[in-house]
């Protein structure tokens, strides 16, 4: 999947290899010899487009005809070339022996995607964050198990801020599995895979982009990408975005308020060397949104309206806010070696104030708390976290050419450093509230007499490893690499009794190869391990960390006729879960197992300059391998039982045509989303019906001109997803919704 050029023209044989740099004037043929296939060559990496990004080293490479080169990397089409974020080197993606879809922003664009969770269903077995939701944590899944949005192969804990803007995303690199050779920051390394957001970066030729998008229940997004050189040698690049959303709701009450702001400044003597700041200033306010119980939206005698928003009117807004700076330095030492240091310093906060539901299962609330009845309790809850993040990163790579073997050996360390402070506060209403026909008393914000948590907790992950990835006559490709990591975790909360310190080492390996059998077709298998601690947890034993492993294989395609793709099956195993502790109410045990096993199928088609297919599938069984002891709010719950939130089966279709001749400049795209039915908890007592979302689009674009229509859920189906909060409600799906887009370029 890739950018706005066209799609790959017919052939009859594979593609070459492909790293690539964009085409510039071909040479022309000798007298009496055939032409040769266009080929571009560089001096450096640029192209018309004015990219440069040192760290991509695609100095002298080539690339088939119709390739943009994007400050990411290439892209053909809707396929992108290499991914970086999967082995910190700018690797075909066919090379690598992992399961890895990347997200150009060419997909983005043309299906008017709004949230990075419409963008991710074009990604076989990803679940991204419900957009009604409160941007104070990450419930995102890949394989069944969670999942981290982080921000160019940086973490952004807790996911603060303008959390659903992509305004700045030039493209989403997807890596599923434990990633723990590489990366390490925040509290560790995500369990089940890495949405790596990579940023757009300042180019050297100047371009400005400016826009609107609107849509149903009063949404409207203006935007702006301003690119500007400041200097004639074109040393001293400055590239800013922006954008703003207001929007109501299909939900009672609900009106959203969100901004991000992201400079960017690069200083490079044009030689291999940049140094690259980049600033994110984001911010969200709404009405907390708790989701319905699920008696009376999938299960039950009665039925509640949809689109309720539970609470009184004078619930005040919460707030999500994030500051960040990244500072990237990429430096060539010589023709084999070049080095990359990154650091990131961020200040996240947020501030949730509900009135929410309690029921016979807790705060949970899936069942109502008189039973029998549509009763439910009330509490009014106000929790605040501020968290500040420190990371800083840095590798060295050196590239070794021989007749038929290449190798390049990556050697870097990380260090990351998260202090977590917060406060829970909540008091129960004298009241109770039919859901049926709500009455509710009036919000008081809660005080400290009613404090369940009071946590000060630090998280310092550090580690150092070495990569090694070599390919053999052009047909083997081996990777094999070890990280030393640590996790130290301190938790502190007086309110809770619980005073604990960790520090836990551990070997982390990662191996895998990749055999091309036929032209176009290779053979792939891998296993990783990963390490991650569990942030807001209050545990009454040792804070352990969550330990996960993985093996996959499958296939790699790269076939004539624009066919690309994956096919895999996996098994990830995941331990030291945390999970209530019966003894001792509130706390937490480090005790949990879970698997995860599937098949998945990731495919691209571009047959022609016109067409571009997407298709994906996943199959995912993500269960439970040991019983969570019973609490005194639910009963045990057996091995065997489903992870929630996790469709059995899902997947996308999607096409997309562009015309030709007097209707040059129009395309036409449409496609169909559909998810089995997903356990809303971990009892498995309830469930959400198997759904179908149909989209549809319609385009003109030129170079400095372009107007879109989309419309969301065609055909008006009526759904409930689950939804994270307090272990898990539902959340409804609006009927058809109406987006436009009017851009100009310059």
């Amino acid at each position: 999947m890739g950018a706005t050029a066209e799609a790959q023209q017919a052939q009859s044989t594979p593609l070459p290899q492909i790293v690539v740099t964009p085409p510039v004037n071909t040479v022309k043929p000798a007298r009496k010899r055939r032409a040769p296939t266009p080929v571009a060559k560089t001096e450096e990496p640029a192209n018309q487009l004015g990219t440069y990004n040192p760290a991509l080293d695609l100095k002298g490479l080539t690339l088939p005809p119709g390739t943009t080169l994007t400050t990411a990397g290439p892209v053909l089409g809707y396929q992108a070339l290499s991914a970086f974020s999967a082995t910190k080197t700018a690797t075909p993606i066919e090379q690598i022996p992992q399961s890895i879809q990347v997200i150009p922003r060419s997909v983005l664009a043309d299906q008017l995607s709004v949230t990075p969770a419409e963008a991710l269903r074009n990604v076989s077995g990803a679940q991204g964050m419900n957009p009604l939701s409160t941007p104070t944590f990450d419930a995102s899944k890949l394989r069944g198990f969670p999942a981290e949005q982080w921000t160019d192969g940086l973490s952004v804990y807790y996911n603060a801020g303008d959390r659903d803007s992509l305004v700045n995303v030039e493209r989403i690199e997807v890596l599923k599995g434990p990633s723990a050779i590489l990366y390490g920051g925040g509290s560790g390394d995500p369990l089940g895979g890495v949405f790596n957001f990579v940023s757009k970066l300042p180019k050297d030729l100047a371009s400005q982009e400016i826009g609107v998008t609107f849509g149903s229940h009063r949404y409207v997004q203006p935007y702006f990408d301003i690119n500007q050189p400041l200097n004639s040698s074109k040393t001293v690049l400055f590239r800013m975005t922006g954008q703003y959303t207001g929007s109501d709701s299909f939900i009672d009450a609900l009106h959203t308020q969100r901004y991000s702001l992201h400079p960017a400044l690069t200083l490079t003597n044009r030689n291999g060397t940049s140094f690259t700041v980049q600033a994110d200033f984001s911010n969200w306010k709404q009405k907390e949104y708790q989701g319905l119980p699920a008696t009376g939206t999938v299960f039950g005698n009665f039925a509640l309206r949809s689109d309720m928003f539970i609470g009184p009117s004078n619930v005040p807004d919460s707030y999500s806010r994030r500051e960040a700076v990244t500072l990237t330095l990429d430096h060539r030492l010589d023709p084999i070696w070049s080095m990359n240091l990154k650091a990131r310093f961020s200040r996240s906060e947020f501030d949730e104030q509900v009135q929410t539901l309690f029921g016979q299962d807790g705060f949970q609330a899936n069942k109502p708390f008189i039973p029998g009845t549509s009763f439910w309790g009330l509490a009014n809850a106000h929790l605040h976290q501020l968290v500040h993040e420190q990371t800083v990163t840095g590798h060295v790579k050196g590239e070794f050419q021989g007749k038929d073997v290449k190798s390049t050996f990556v050697l870097g360390a990380d260090y990351s450093r998260v202090t977590d402070k917060g406060f829970l506060d909540a008091e129960f209403a004298p009241a109770f509230v039919d859901l049926t026909n709500p009455a509710y008393p009036a919000y008081t914000e809660p005080t400290a007499a009613g404090r369940f948590q009071d946590a000060s907790n630090v998280y310092v992950t550090k580690g150092a490893y070495a990569q090694l990835l070599t390919s053999l006559w052009k047909r083997v490709h081996l990777l094999a690499g070890v990280r030393i990591a640590s996790i130290s975790i301190e938790n502190n909360d007086p309110v809770a009794f619980n005073f604990q310190v960790s520090d836990t080492a551990k070997l982390l390996p990662r191996v895998g190869a990749v055999v091309e059998v036929v032209p176009g077709i290779s053979v792939f298998g891998s296993y990783s391990e990963g390490m991650k601690a569990n942030p807001f947890v209050n545990y009454s034993g040792p804070a352990k960390p969550e330990f996960s492993d993985q093996i996959e294989g499958g296939l790699k395609l790269q076939l004539p006729y624009g066919l690309s793709g994956t096919l895999a099956m996996f098994e990830i195993n995941r331990s030291n879960v945390p999970v209530a502790n019966a003894a001792t109410p509130g706390l937490s045990i480090a005790a949990g197992e879970q698997r995860s096993r599937g098949v998945e199928a990731d495919l691209l088609w571009q047959p022609g300059r016109n067409w571009q297919f997407i298709a994906n599938y996943a199959h995912v069984n993500a269960t439970l391998t040991k019983e969570i002891p019973a609490t005194f709010t639910s009963a045990a719950i057996p091995a065997g039982n489903f992870l929630n939130g996790v469709p059995t089966d899902s997947g996308r279709i999607w096409a997309n045509y562009k015309f030709d001749g007097m209707l040059t400049g129009w395309s036409l795209g449409g496609g169909v989303y559909i998810a089995s039915s997903q356990f809303v908890e971990l009892a498995n007592e309830f469930k959400t019906p198997t759904f179908h979302s149909v989209d549809a689009k319609l385009a003109y674009d030129t170079k400095s001109f372009g107007v879109s229509l989309s419309v969301k859920n065609l055909t008006a189906q009526h759904y409930y997803e689950p939804f994270s909060y307090f272990g898990g409600r539902v959340a409804p799906v609006s009927g058809p919704e109406v987006y436009g887009r009017i851009v100009f370029r310059n």
